[in-house]
């Protein structure tokens, strides 16, 4: 139940005006709900939502900051003035969340029987999901919730996004600093043995083997390069994001994994027919493409049934996964052309040379021939612009996988931990 203390303040028109859905109101129905509606107030401390509420409403902060708790001890805090304060703070029922003042607020609680059944709906430019109108099992019913809640909290930046490993985020400064060299960059990776011994690994293999075998990290970071070194750190961290307490939900991470391994691998090969990107960059494209399924698996736990129907979550992602993760790779501050590249047209075409996306593209087609292939035939005469882009024909792409084997598996075996 949603804790009120009546101050018997109206809120203004354009108080009402500032929030999601309300702006879509016309001014004699938002004057009336003025009118109807009371400024609440609430110490810090003050529980304004519970775990588990029904009651129908939305709630929304005027003045102060609240925190958003969930079942699993995940938090959120929400400040009045930020843009995501502007949509309703917990809508979905039973609410995911309980609400607590951090510091005194000021706070709206609109009842949904005040509004039309066309504004207390989902709001009028949600066309990312199509909704189950007669879903057949509560499997369904989850996915439609999920997938709105993640599509409304992906609009007002309120979504909880994983967060890139703490290794990448000190290399990636270290790299920027201007006395950066191997040493330094070396004495932020050794806390790390794990990564170290790749990075040595790599340095050893045949992409940048020299006439002597490497055995220490600096010596290691000079050879394969500074940027170098950061791509291949981020992509070794990204491991461990692709994981979940929840054992079925850790088994479609895996299997998340398991296919940017490969798309990834693939980028790196291809990378020698696209020569405005190196390879590290191109795998690391490779391994993020689907980032976006983690912050929707790692969601999904707050739905039992959707998480046990394997099917239906994965409908959910197909149709969410490239915007959240480009949302994902823009909240990390990587550049535009990896946001790009985690999009999920397969026939997207640009002005300009091969990119990092063009690359993914061929990658995942490729791996999902592989698939289609064995299930249901061959469809290696589809040819997407991605093609054109970096020179090969889909037929072609076998041959040059083929002819760097040996460098494909070491790259796969690199990732496999």
């Amino acid at each position: 139940m949603l804790n009120t203390a009546s101050s018997h303040n109206h809120p203004e028109v354009a108080q009402l005006r500032h929030f999601h859905p309300l702006a879509e109101l016309d001014y004699p129905f938002l004057l009336q709900l003025a009118g109807q509606l009371v400024i609440e107030q609430a110490p810090p401390g003050k529980r304004l939502l519970s775990l588990g509420d029904d009651e129908d409403s939305l709630l929304y902060v005027l003045r102060g900051t609240l925190v958003l708790k969930a079942a699993d001890g995940g938090e959120r805090t929400i400040s009045a003035e930020e843009e995501s304060a502007r949509s309703p703070l917990a809508r979905l029922r039973p609410s995911r969340f309980e609400v607590i003042a951090k510091t005194q607020v000021a706070y709206l609680v609109v009842p949904s029987d005040l509004l039309t059944p066309s504004q207390s709906s989902a709001s009028p430019d949600i066309g990312a999901y199509h909704v189950v109108e007669e879903p057949e099992n509560d499997a369904e019913v989850e996915g439609d919730h999920i997938a709105f809640q993640i599509y409304e909290d992906l609009k007002s930046n309120k979504l909880l996004l994983p967060s890139l490993p703490e290794v990448a985020i000190l290399v990636g400064r270290a790299v920027n600093e201007d006395h950066a060299d191997a040493k330094h960059i070396a004495r932020v990776i050794e806390n790390d043995p794990v990564i170290a011994a790749k990075l040595i690994r790599v340095a050893n293999s045949a992409r940048y083997a020299g006439r002597t075998t490497i055995s220490s990290l600096p010596d290691a970071i000079a050879r394969i390069g500074l940027r170098n070194t950061h791509s291949l750190v981020i992509t070794f961290a990204l491991r461990e994001l692709f994981r979940c307490n929840s054992p079925s939900l850790n088994r479609l991470m895996k299997d998340q994994w398991d296919h940017a391994r490969e798309v990834g691998a693939i980028c790196r090969v291809l990378a020698s027919n696209c020569n405005t990107t190196d390879p590290e960059t191109a795998l690391l494209a490779g391994l993020m493409h689907n980032i976006g399924s983690v912050a929707i698996i790692t969601n999904a736990r707050d739905y039992p049934g959707l998480a046990e129907d394997a099917e239906s979550l994965l409908d959910v992602m197909d149709h969410l996964k490239g915007s959240v993760g480009k949302m994902i790779l823009t909240y990390w501050g990587f550049p535009k052309v990896l946001v790009e590249s985690a999009g999920d047209d397969p026939y997207r075409t640009h002005e300009g040379p091969c990119d990092l996306g063009d690359l993914v593209t061929v990658a995942r087609h490729h791996v999902d021939l592989e698939t289609i292939g064995r299930q249901a035939g061959d469809e290696s005469g589809v040819t997407l612009p991605a093609y054109q882009k970096i020179s090969l024909e889909p037929e072609k792409v076998d041959a040059v996988l083929e002819e760097a084997r040996s460098e494909l598996q070491e790259t796969l075996s690199l990732l496999s931990a």
